[in-house]
């Protein structure tokens, strides 16, 4: 069997990846570009579990190119790694769900490094 395959979007990247310091702002964007031949509307979007993150969808349109943008940000302050998934639901019969595979990992933040002997003892004793 032999053919071409047609896309009914263009996800780029295919999978949020979430890493960094805890403390600091971790969050990935993913753009969805429409295909021509196949329009939707994204009508609602959901985290499997959302425990980990917090995520927005904008609708954009630039250069002849439309679709939306999604931002997912990292909620987790502990240290650690976690997954989720984005369940983005459309109003196409082509292709009613998308799904997007969210990874993440929270780095302990540095520790401040321990005092120099002597350090702050300036009566030279």
């Amino acid at each position: 069997m032999a053919g071409s395959v047609l896309n009914f979007a263009r996800i780029e990247p295919k999978y949020a990846r979430l890493v960094g310091k805890a403390g600091t702002k971790i969050q990935n964007e993913i753009t969805i570009t429409r295909e021509k031949d196949y329009p939707f509307t994204i009508l609602q979007s959901n985290a499997r579990s959302g425990k980990d993150i917090v995520f927005t969808i904008k609708e954009f349109s630039k250069d002849g190119l439309d679709g939306y943008l999604l931002t997912i940000e990292n909620t987790r302050t502990e240290p650690g790694r976690y997954a989720d998934t984005l369940t983005l639901i459309t109003d196409s019969p082509v292709k009613s769900r998308l799904q997007i595979p969210v990874y993440g990992q929270v780095i302990p933040a540095d520790p401040q490094p321990p005092a120099k002997p002597g350090q702050g003892n300036t009566s030279g004793g």
